[in-house]
């Protein structure tokens, strides 16, 4: 069993009171008068883009109005000017108006525009990524991305980045390469650590051409691995629940295991009934939520953004532990709570680490959402209940909404 310490290495004042709500709060999204907390998800803590890009600022020499955001928005204008980057002004004002960079290839260019126009280190940009934006940093498997954490960490400028970049397509365009050296990202990432040099770069990116061509293989190897284990338990929860008997023709496939996941078959709904527009969860919730579409997506070895593939590591993991503990004969029957919960979040971080994720962090609504339900005595349950009380509860209200509309 994992030390209970563990979850709290390297968390801050705000993580490490999170990680107290969920490991001693007495709350569920089950109603029950006794033990539920009012909209409590709604309600959370959770970080947004503006406090994020608020504090990252103050950090380096803001010392504005720190509840405007026309002067903050100025503020970074002003860096981005001295240092020859173009950033839209514009969008960075709707970023201090709690509008978070939406998960794109755009955004991402446009947050490592920001890091570089403010000065941070890679660690710095890194954390910026991970805490404030919720989104993965750096994939070496692009080169561009490869090439913005060599410039910042050693002081490069963007410029000096764009200059490079136009470099590596040529490279890149005039290889030849045709086989991988990096099984995972992560060696990619070790070796470039010891590069300090234009032409070192330049040459390592030739060398190794082919690994610039592969995407999301570990990750996709391991999330088709979860899909066809989750598929079998799911299979085997239909067999051991009274209530899901009728599904049992349509086992092993990913329709049983959302419904499964859910308590309630959703195959049928209509478009306007669709999770990412009824459901009430926060936005970083929906977005890119593993359903079915994204499931079959990487089951067939189609491509799905990053935010996409870490949410459903995150969920098959969840549900392949948990729903593998209920199944096990010799099993008591509810969750030993922090034995168990810690082992859970041990085990999806060394998942996510091997993929070349960022581990889970409770300050991100979707993590915050399955740490929450892991940590209850009846995971699986509680689970249902959220997606009951933050989405199916509330699909008669919006079906009604839309057809008054």
């Amino acid at each position: 069993m994992a030390d209970r310490n563990i979850l709290y290495e390297n968390a801050g004042e705000l993580t490490s009171s999170c990680l107290d709500d969920i490991l001693e709060g007495d709350y569920s999204f089950f109603d029950d008068e006794n033990n539920y907390t009012e909209e409590y998800l709604l309600e959370y803590n959770f970080k947004t883009f503006s406090d994020g890009l608020t504090d990252c600022i103050i950090r380096h020499n803001y010392s504005g109005d720190i509840n405007s955001a026309n002067e903050k928005a100025t503020f970074i204008k002003n860096k981005c000017n001295e240092k020859n980057i173009d950033l839209n002004s514009s969008v960075v004002k709707t970023w201090f108006n709690d509008k978070r960079p939406i998960s794109s290839e755009r955004s991402r260019e446009n947050v490592y525009k920001l890091c570089f126009a403010l000065g941070l280190t890679a660690r710095e940009t890194s954390e910026f990524f991970l805490k404030v934006y919720y989104e993965c940093p750096f994939n070496f498997r692009i080169y561009q991305e490869l090439i913005y954490y060599y410039c910042l960490n050693n002081s490069q400028s963007y410029s000096s980045a764009c200059n490079l970049i136009n470099k590596a397509k040529e490279i890149l365009e005039n290889s030849e390469a045709i086989q991988s050296v990096y099984e995972l990202t992560t060696g990619i990432e070790t070796d470039l650590k010891n590069i300090h040099t234009d032409d070192e770069l330049l040459k390592f990116i030739s060398q190794h051409s082919m690994d610039f061509l592969i995407t999301n293989q570990t990750a996709c190897r391991h999330a088709k691995r979860l899909i066809d284990e989750c598929t079998e338990l799911a299979k085997n929860e239909c067999q051991s629940r009274e209530e899901f008997h009728h599904k049992l023709g349509r086992s092993g496939n990913i329709d049983l295991l959302i419904y499964v996941l859910f308590g309630e078959d959703i195959s049928d709904f209509k478009k306007d009934s669709s999770f990412s527009k009824a459901a009430e969860f926060p936005e970083l919730v929906k977005s890119n939520f593993p359903l079915k579409m994204n499931l079959s997506k990487i089951k067939n070895g189609q491509k799905v953004s990053y935010e996409t593939m870490r949410k459903s590591l995150i969920l098959l993991s969840f549900y392949s532990y948990y729903a593998q503990l209920f199944q096990d004969a010799d099993y008591e029957g509810f969750c030993a709570l922090e034995e168990d919960f810690t082992d859970f979040v041990c085990e999806t971080n060394d998942l996510l680490k091997t993929c070349g994720y960022p581990s889970l962090y409770v300050r991100n609504p979707f993590d915050w959402l399955i740490m929450h339900c892991g940590s209850r005595e009846y995971p699986l349950d509680e689970f249902r209940n959220a997606l009951n009380r933050y989405y199916l509860d509330h699909l008669q209200q919006y079906q009604q909404k839309i057809r008054l509309s």
